[in-house]
């Protein structure tokens, strides 16, 4: 009997690989040939319904939710329900406007299906709707109906409904106007529009049609809602079920950027113990959607090349599990390829960040296969988010107390590229300030060369903040042009040499000429910079009161920066064309217009 028992179960087991690949094939393919390769299988119904909710669902929108209708006709009811909890949901409100679309979609798919689906498991969530686009009344059969019932529709004299909102014709000029309405609840969220009007007419002269009795006791309990305690209801009842996939509640998802140090990183359980799991047709296996959007040459990527078949397969269901939290923790809505790949890029990104910082800086695959084997990947993800982490605090503790802050200056004071690393680790989940370098202006920090990058703008800009807090310049004498720390700088080191008052008001361009031909006349052909560059800092250490060797080398390395720009941006310019309209670096008084 136990033979015949893991015979069967081995046949089961054979034909869900099966099924796996094709799925996979599916899912690569482009729209046109994964629709056909769906309705041409042997058994389509068979196939879509061993599809993973989660894969399923990035089909009907890389197919188009209406060239998906025949797909969606063929579903379970399960993989509709998770369409509608990930599709109709505005954090924990329904949306209206989406209810309506996913009906139609599942109505025009199978509408007898869709409503006795509908009003035998979810009754609530389909009056809910209801309740929200129309009114009901229902005459007694001694009433005489009112001489407003123009816009009712009624199927049996005795119970009418309206849509309040759609416009009614008038007797007298034939124009719409709007419907009058008195029911304040409704009014709140009234009206997706004419698709949603249309849409229920046909649904509920559908259900008329099925069962008369069925359509009474629907509008019955429409007309009687508790819309509030029904929308909390469905919301705790849509939280649980995609709790069961993976997708945790925002404010539990988010814990997946908590901070992990190495020392409480949990270790695995003997790799071996996954050879010895068999097969279980009850469980289901994991979405694949994501697994054609890992690619690169990076160290994890590189690493999962390494991996048996056997251990990506359990890897598969950890990865799903870490990217539907992000998902969750993010609030990304899954409407296009787009939502899905910025999820997973996120997920690679932070676990090639963790592996580096695991290895220490180690870029070899091997490595990192054994530190994969070793640790979750959920913990691997969190040790990479630690490093942005620490660079945010240590950026947010610094601008509390920064003399940035103090003054009331913007963070566009700190010019373009600065602006951009400072913005980044700002954000609620820091990221990478590309500059697109890589097609991006922000990216999420892929490894330990962004973190150098970033942490040493970062104290490149606590430098500069720290310098100027000793400067202590008089910011409100600065009255015209772009006020940045360079403009502060510069414009203050020409004042000192010019012997001007150390205020931020603009500089004669007669006076600046001979600053600027001084400037560039003390060249070193050995060093070009140099002179320039050993006066700035002998300024800086006079107007700040700090020794040359104590300031701090960060700042010079911000004062290097500077002299090499002025020398790429002037010292070709000869000194009589000089246009202050030009001169970005300096503040220059304009000239008047003749």
């Amino acid at each position: 009997m136990s033979e015949k028992i893991n015979y069967r179960l081995a046949n089961i087991q054979e034909r869900e690989m099966k099924l796996r690949a094709v799925r996979h094939e599916i899912l690569v393919s482009d729209s046109e040939t994964a629709l056909d390769m769906i309705l041409d299988a042997p058994a389509p119904a068979a196939l879509i319904q061993s599809f993973p909710d989660q894969d399923l669902y990035y089909l009907m929108h890389k197919i188009g939710p209406y060239d998906f209708i025949p797909v969606l006709s063929m579903a379970t009811s399960d993989q509709w329900e998770y369409i509608l909890d990930v599709e109709v949901w505005d954090n924990d409100r329904l949306d209206l406007a989406y209810m309506t679309k996913i009906f139609d979609l599942l109505f025009q798919a199978d509408p007898n299906r869709l409503l006795r689906w509908a009003i035998k498991e979810k009754p609530d969530f389909f009056e809910f709707y209801l309740f929200k686009n129309m009114q009901i009344f229902v005459r007694e059969h001694d009433e005489v109906p009112p001489e407003d019932f123009d816009d009712y529709i009624t199927i049996d004299d005795k119970f009418y409904f309206r849509f309040p909102d759609k416009p009614k014709i008038t007797d007298d000029n034939d124009q719409p106007e709007p419907g009058n309405d008195n029911d304040d609840e409704f009014r709140q969220d009234s009206g997706p529009a004419e698709e949603a009007w249309e849409l229920i007419e046909k649904m509920l002269k559908a259900v008329a049609q099925l069962d008369l009795s069925v359509f009474h006791g629907l509008l019955l309990e429409t007309a009687a809602l508790l819309t509030a305690e029904t929308e909390e209801d469905q919301f705790r009842l849509k939280n649980l079920r995609l709790a069961e996939k993976g997708f945790l509640p925002t404010h539990e998802a988010i814990g997946i950027y908590q901070p992990t140090k190495l020392s409480s990183v949990r270790k695995r359980p003997d790799s071996s113990l996954f050879k010895q799991e068999t097969f279980d047709p009850d469980i289901p296996l994991p979405p694949q959607f994501f697994s054609q959007f890992i690619e690169g040459d990076d160290l994890f990527v590189t690493a999962l090349k390494l991996f048996d078949p056997e251990f990506i397969f359990h890897l598969e269901s950890e990865l799903a599990a870490l990217i539907n939290k992000i998902i969750s923790a993010d609030k990304i809505k899954l409407r296009g390829k787009e939502d899905i790949e910025k999820a997973v890029s996120k997920a690679c990104a932070y676990l090639n960040l963790g592996l580096e910082v695991i290895l220490k800086g180690e870029k070899k695959p091997a490595l990192a296969r054994e530190v994969i084997k070793e640790y979750f990947l959920e913990d691997i993800f969190r040790t990479g988010s630690r490093a942005g982490i620490k660079l945010k605090t240590k950026a947010a503790d610094w601008f509390k107390k920064s003399y940035m802050n103090k003054s009331k200056l913007p963070l566009s004071f700190l010019g373009e590229d600065y602006l951009g690393v400072a913005g980044g680790l700002f954000l609620d989940r820091p990221l990478y300030y590309d500059n697109y370098a890589k097609g991006f202006l922000y990216r999420n920090f892929k490894s330990l060369s962004d973190i150098s990058q970033t942490r040493q703008s970062l104290e490149q800009i606590i430098a500069i903040d720290t310098i100027l807090g000793k400067l202590d310049a008089d910011i409100q004498s600065f009255k015209q042009g772009i006020l940045t720390y360079k403009t502060l700088i510069l414009t203050l080191w020409a004042k000192d040499r010019l012997n001007l008052a150390p205020t931020l008001e603009p500089i004669e361009i007669k006076a600046f000429k001979d600053f600027f031909i001084a400037l560039f006349s003390k060249a070193d052909p050995k060093d070009p910079g140099q002179i320039q560059l050993n006066d700035m800092i002998l300024w800086t250490s006079e107007a700040t009161g700090i020794k040359e060797a104590d300031l701090p080398e960060r700042f010079c390395e911000v004062l290097t920066d500077l002299i090499n720009e002025l020398e790429a941006e002037y010292s070709t310019v000869d000194p009589k064309n000089i246009d202050p309209r030009y001169i970005s670096h300096f503040l220059l008084k304009k000239n008047k217009p003749e």
